[in-house]
This record gives structure tokens, sequence and C-alpha cells, in this order.
């Protein structure tokens, strides 16, 4: 799949990538939606040489992305079976209606990657944490979806952090990465029905700021940082042997000891602070290591760098809870 973001709209200051189209505050759906070129359809047809049934079912189909208009091609996103069922890209601004309708929570961004893949949909929920005085996390919802057949409709709970802009990416109870909706016939009523998602939320944002109060209370005292670390880059056998420092322990080292935003009073020392250097390594990537912002944000909200980051956070609640016993 190409990463490449293929359309995007935003709220507030212009994202790191550069990219995408301004929209006022609190811009409903419609409006999103069509700054964020996000206004075409998927429709399933039965793909070539497929097997029709007396029904006239097949027993495969292609996605096609539909035109806008004339000077558009129609595009060929996946393969899917029967009991697949598309989530258009209206519904998915539909999911947030009754969360962003009283206007206290609002759009954040928008966009799609590649050719429509992946399309995802963003809104920042009120009431944000203060972890200690000066440090704040703004609260976010994520969904994502994909258009190739593979994969299901994901909402991941996230926190922004505000003096650095740090995404922090949490989890549900037991562990879970994000609340799952799975393309089926029944997926809009799901959606439409997913009041529960609210009582989740309210539980997901209360525990990760009980959670990150409480790393703000352990002192990163002598060995402590590389206990962190090796549970996150466990040192090679080579590297053991050679008795070398693994280069992202150095880099993230640093980071924690050297970057303002892990300065301040109650930050600095503390293993919320060696977290959010772990965060900062993977948001804004290691030394020598180009990527385009598109391929950021992939791998920060959906790839490697997500899984990484909520890793991250596990161990350090693991390792927190010993320290402070």
């Amino acid at each position: 799949m190409s990463h490449n973001i293929d359309s995007m709209a935003y709220y507030g200051e212009k994202p790191w990538h550069g990219l995408g189209v301004k929209v006022p505050l609190h811009s409903d759906a419609v409006t999103m939606i069509k700054a964020a070129g996000l206004d075409w359809e998927v429709e399933m047809r039965p793909a070539p040489g497929a097997y029709i049934d007396k029904k006239g079912k097949a027993n495969r189909y292609v996605l096609v992305r539909m035109p806008r208009h004339a000077k558009e091609q129609e595009i060929l996103l996946g393969v899917v079976t029967n009991r697949y069922r598309p989530l258009q890209n209206v519904d998915a601004f539909r999911f947030f209606d009754p969360i962003v309708g009283d206007r206290k929570s609002s759009f954040e961004t928008a966009g799609s990657l590649g050719q429509g893949e992946r399309v995802w949909v963003q809104a920042k929920m009120p009431d944000a944490m203060q972890i200690v005085r000066g440090d704040e996390c703004d609260n976010y919802l994520l969904l994502s979806n994909t258009h190739t057949g593979e994969g299901s409709v994901s909402i991941k709970f996230t926190s922004v952090r505000v003096v650095c802009q740090n995404t922090l990416m949490l989890a549900m109870s037991g562990g879970q990465k994000a609340y799952i909706v799975r393309h089926s016939k029944n997926m809009l009523l799901r959606l439409d029905e997913l009041a529960e998602l609210i009582s989740i939320m309210q539980k997901v944002f209360l525990k990760a700021e009980q959670e990150f109060k409480r790393l703000a209370r352990v002192e990163m005292v002598k060995g402590r940082m590389n206990k962190y670390l090796e549970t996150l880059f466990p040192i090679t056998e080579a590297q053991k042997k050679k008795n070398e420092t693994p280069p992202k322990w150095l880099h993230i080292k640093e980071v924690f000891e050297s970057r303002p935003d892990l300065q301040m009073a109650g930050v600095q020392g503390t293993l919320w602070g060696a977290y959010n250097a772990v965060v900062a390594f993977e948001d804004y990537r290691q030394p020598k290591q180009e990527e385009r912002g598109d391929q950021r944000l992939e791998r920060t909200w959906f790839g490697s760098g997500a899984e990484l980051k909520q890793k991250a956070l596990e161990k350090a609640n693991e390792l927190g809870n010993i320290w402070l016993n």
C-alpha cells in the first residue's frame, strides 16, 4: 500500500507534515468531508472470473473508489468476499455526530492515505488532563477505516501532550489497543449504537490520567533508565560481547536529559519524563533516518510506532508499580 497522504483537512496549527486544508473550529461533518477530499464512495462489484450463484451473488468482489467528477478515474482498492460490507466515508463521520453535536467536542483532522486505502477521522474531546502543573494533555478519538478489504474499523484513544505535541497511544482495559467494528451487515447498526463507547472512553481517559500522574511520582534514580529501556530495546548478544550501549538508548537518554519540555518541574528526572522521551524518539524519529511526513503519520498512528508507544506506556506502568512499592 502506498502511504502518501492523498488528502487531508485540519483545524488549528498546520500539522508537522505541512499538508492539508485548514477548516474553522467546530466545522460540521459535511464541511470536514469536503475539505478533506473524502466526498467519494466505494462500490462493490463482482470480481473478474468470480463464481456467480443462482441468487446472483458472487464469491469474490472488488472494491472500487468511485470518481467524484469526470476528470477522476475509478480506482481499484481491494478484493473481498460477499460477506464484506464497506463503510462509506460519510458513515464514518456519522459515528461522531452524537459526540461533536453539542460543540463541546470538535473535528480536528481527517484524511486518507495512498489512494484512499486508509481513511481517518480525529475528534478532540472536552476536558484536558493536567499531569503536573503546566503539563496538560488533550484527549482524542481516532477512527480509522481501510477500503482494501483488510482489517476492521478501529477507534483508538489518544492523548496529545500540549507542550510538545507528543501523541500518546492509550489502551482499553485488558490491554486492548482499540475498539473494533468489523465490516459486516450489522456494522452501521453497531456504529449507531456506540453509546457504550462514550462510557469506555471516559474510563480510558480517567485511567490514563491516573497512570500519568503516578509515573510523575517515580524518580528515575541510578539504573532505572537502563532497566526501562531494556524492556523496549533489549541489548543484543553482539552488543553484550562488545560492551556496547544500544544507539537507541543513547538517543533517548539525550532527549530525556536535554529536551526543554522534559526539564519542567515535576517532569524532569521522572518515569513520566522517561516515557515521553521514548514517545518523542518515536514521534520525531531516530537520527539519520529520513522519512516523509505521510510515512511518519502512518507509522506513529497506525503502524510500528503506535505499537511501540503503547508498549512504552505498558512497561512504564509495570515498572512504576514496582518502584513505588
